[in-house]
């Protein structure tokens, strides 16, 4: 069966090409009708392609083809850093063809527009019971349709979300965040193995995205700080503050989803980048280096300025 075409509008209803370092992954891309090639065989890109590293040398040598001053528009799957199997690439990969690029860059523009004309926003749906406030000098970070019509390199999260980083400790945070989500997945990103972590955290890690993803549970958060995610009757915030190494439970990321077209076949026991996209909210702590980096992940909610009605 061919897969959705939905990507085609971003690269002009021309050819795309999907590039990556795993021949077994390639293999099941053919067997979709897609055109492939592995990266170590290139010495430049062509016009049109989606990149998958399983390796961190991959996602090195993505770059450095990349700096040469051809024309291309190049979609980045860091794979190796979520988790670098031929099942959870090829999840992506359904999850990237079905997206609606075009949707999705318009939505981030309008969430743009609204997060630069208010401070103060409450969060609705899905159980949720927040307030976020911005300060008048912070600035999120989105992907505007002008930025993608010409030659680009871009990771494939930012087409998906509108997002406020903090990963600077001695700076200012760009949000302050308080209230209750219902959780219905979490992401974990370790960008290279930290000997000083503790043993086995990478299992506990996993036993509790498999709970999360089986059951949901409700996350607290008081100005910045997360205090409770109870997983069986069980708390589990020292798990997380041992997991996010030295930034520990103080967030370090706010960020709105606006991928409306994978609600219904998203599957949070994947550990797939492109699950964060999904429509709602999502908040992180760690900085993926001193420890890891874990997205809290929850769809169907809606941040509205405290002005609106909705909000009363």
């Amino acid at each position: 069966m061919s897969p959705p075409n939905n990507i085609s509008a971003l690269f002009d209803d021309h050819r795309y090409s999907i590039i990556a370092d795993s021949d077994d992954f390639l293999e099941e891309c053919k067997l979709l009708g897609l055109d492939t090639a592995n990266i170590s065989l290139l010495k430049e890109f062509p016009a049109n392609c989606i990149v998958f590293s399983f390796t961190n040398e991959a996602a090195k040598k993505t770059f450095e083809i990349a700096k040469k001053p051809l024309r291309n528009k190049i979609i980045f799957c860091a794979t190796q850093v979520f988790e670098p199997s031929v099942r959870a690439a090829i999840y992506s990969l359904d999850l990237l063809l079905r997206s609606d690029f075009t949707q999705s860059l318009s939505a981030q523009r309008a969430v743009l527009n609204m997060l630069n004309s208010n401070q103060t926003f409450c969060l609705s749906g899905n159980e949720s019971d927040a307030t976020v406030s911005i300060p008048s000098r912070a600035q999120p970070y989105a992907l505007l349709s002008e930025d993608v019509t010409e030659n680009f390199v871009q990771s494939v999260a930012e087409f998906f979300e509108v997002h406020y980083a903090h990963m600077n400790p001695l700076e200012p945070c760009p949000f302050e965040f308080s209230g209750t989500l219902k959780i219905s997945g979490i992401l974990t990103v370790l960008r290279k193995p930290n000997p000083q972590l503790p043993e086995g955290l990478r299992t506990s890690l996993k036993w509790l995205s498999d709970r999360i993803a089986e059951e949901g549970v409700r996350l607290t958060v008081r100005e910045n700080n997360l205090t409770s995610l109870i997983v069986n009757n069980t708390e589990q915030i020292k798990l997380l503050d041992f997991a996010a190494g030295t930034r520990g439970l103080k967030l370090t990321e706010f960020a709105i989803g606006v991928n409306e077209s994978i609600s219904s076949v998203i599957d949070y026991g994947v550990n797939s980048q492109l699950n964060e996209g999904i429509s709602g909210v999502h908040l992180a702590i760690g900085d993926g280096s001193s420890g890891y980096n874990i997205d809290f992940l929850s769809p169907g909610v809606n941040v509205i300025p405290v002005c609106s009605r909705a909000c009363i």
